[in-house]
């Protein structure tokens, strides 16, 4: 892994943000126009942390470890929402760089690639991004490793998980789910970090991970942003 990246913006960056002040993602404050992320240091110092691997459970059985760096709840519930519905992408690369706060000091299991939880392309358009593929490419940066988008498909447009119960949930993943076949034979015995915004059930990164399984991958993990609490 890389150490600390930086990721200071250009001077014609600084220059726009003198017309459209940089704010803090949880609390909106507005920020130097030099820094790097978007994210005051007071409420920095508040996120609550979580950091720590999930060992393989009965609830995500295909999922062979999960890296959680937060809790999802106070300034992290606020940022993800809104760099998930106040259409403001830029937060992801935020995020990576405190995720990659969180890891760097971790011993990371062995993997050849980073796939994010695919979104479908319709629900995509009218987002007008997947906030897991952009944590996905921002983690990436540091960690070096390749993202891999053509792997893992979203074929079915699913409910939104968050009102569903558990078994409602399974329900509304079934085919939702599917794997390039025209990749096969180069995904045989590898081993992939699935990357997610949240964690709450493991529904979804259980349903990606045994269906990347059944096609090839041995090692399936997981990173998200943050887990919601029991």
């Amino acid at each position: 892994m890389k150490r600390d990246k930086e990721n200071k913006p250009s001077f014609f960056e600084k220059l726009i943000r003198l017309v459209y002040p940089v704010k803090c993602m949880v609390c909106d404050i507005i920020l130097r126009e030099d820094t790097s992320l978007y994210l005051c240091e007071p409420c920095k110092k508040t996120l609550p942390q979580y950091n720590k691997w999930l060992r393989k459970s009965i609830r995500m059985p295909c999922v062979d470890g999960t890296f959680a760096a937060y809790y999802y709840k106070n300034g992290v519930e606020t940022a993800i929402h809104n760099m998930k519905f106040k259409n403001l992408p830029k937060l992801a690369q935020t995020m990576g760089s405190l995720i990659y706060e969180e890891l760097k000091e971790e011993s990371l299991p062995y993997f050849d690639y980073i796939i994010p939880v695919p979104m479908h392309p319709k629900k995509k358009r009218q987002r007008g991004y997947n906030q897991s593929e952009l944590v996905a490419k921002a983690t990436a940066r540091f960690l070096e490793k390749e993202v891999r988008t053509d792997i893992l498909l979203k074929a079915r447009n699913t409910k939104p998980q968050i009102m569903l119960k558990r078994e409602d949930r399974l329900k509304n993943l079934e085919s939702a789910f599917t794997v390039n076949k025209t990749i096969l034979d180069s995904i045989q015995g590898k081993h992939v970090l699935l990357v997610d915004d949240v964690l709450t059930t493991g529904t979804t990164i259980n349903t990606c991970a045994k269906i990347l399984k059944e096609n090839g991958f041995t090692f399936v993990y997981a990173l998200v942003i943050a887990i919601a609490e029991k």
